[in-house]
């Protein structure tokens, strides 16, 4: 066999080895994409079932947190950083998606329930504080967006969804 088709043959090879690469890098991208989905999900889904296990066996907690919509101008000191601690948990999650959102990580199935969330959280005063601690670890356009929101807290709030 002369070198040169030993070459062709070669090169052949190599051609159909890099196409089975692209192909392999395609569906380890979509594999990763889909694992984050669904890793955020399921932290969504943990942070959702913890609150609603302690509103639902903690009478102080839920106390607290009713009153996080109903009495926030009479919260001392102490409690408005206990209400702003617990903010930043389920702020860093969502601000969390709305990057990968950006990013074009979540599907617009994910964006109608996370667009629910973020403007839901708007309204509640203790996510405002716990935004002002968080905001300088997000991008220009995660900020821009939640300074968009509309933050009255007219319309139903937590309290009266959770009711």
């Amino acid at each position: 066999m002369p070198l040169q088709e030993i070459y062709l043959i070669t090169e052949i090879l190599v051609g159909i080895g890099f196409i089975i690469s692209i192909v392999f890098l395609a569906v380890q991208m979509r594999q990763n994409s889909f694992l984050l989905r669904n890793s955020m999900a399921v932290q969504a889904r943990q942070r959702t079932y913890w609150l609603n296990e302690t509103l639902c066996t903690n009478n102080d907690f839920r106390a607290f947190h009713r009153r996080i919509d109903t009495d926030w101008e009479n919260f001392n000191e102490d409690e408005k950083y206990r209400a702003s601690a617990l903010a930043v948990t389920g702020l860093r999650s969502v601000l969390d998606e709305l990057v990968a959102y950006y990013d074009g990580v979540i599907t617009e199935n994910e964006w109608l329930s996370l667009e629910w969330n973020l403007k839901l959280f708007a309204k509640r005063p203790n996510f405002a504080s716990a935004y002002e601690f968080v905001k300088d670890g997000y991008p220009k356009n995660v900020q821009e967006y939640w300074e968009s929101l509309d933050k009255s807290r007219d319309g139903p709030t937590v309290a009266d969804v959770l009711s």
